[in-house]
């Protein structure tokens, strides 16, 4: 199966082929929409986020550098990551929006 993404500067969609057109998958609720947001405590927490809670795991030499950056930095920050402290779509822009200067 293939589908088609867009990641754009407001919001995200994807699609998959049926009967050779486009149709769109629904990403949040009935929306085939999602607003192009994340909030996370640091931009390093992104990373131990996925490695953490997402069982997502660099694939080179460089990603696992990066990782351990990550790791390090939070831990230097005293950031103990659980998985409800990265928020994406619409849960991250209402985050953003009941207080700005969290996020």
């Amino acid at each position: 199966m293939y589908i088609g993404f867009d990641y754009g500067t407001a919001n995200c969609s994807v699609a998959k082929m049926e009967s050779g057109e486009p149709v769109l998958l629904n990403l949040e609720g009935d929306s085939p929409f999602i607003p192009s947001t994340l909030a996370a405590p640091t931009r390093e927490s992104v990373s131990e986020h996925l490695f953490r809670h997402r069982d997502i795991k660099p694939f080179d030499q460089v990603g696992e550098q990066v990782l351990r950056r990550a790791i390090n930095l939070n831990r230097e920050e005293s950031i103990e990551l659980e998985p409800e402290d990265i928020a994406f779509g619409q849960a991250a822009l209402n985050r953003y929006l009941e207080d700005p200067r969290d996020i």
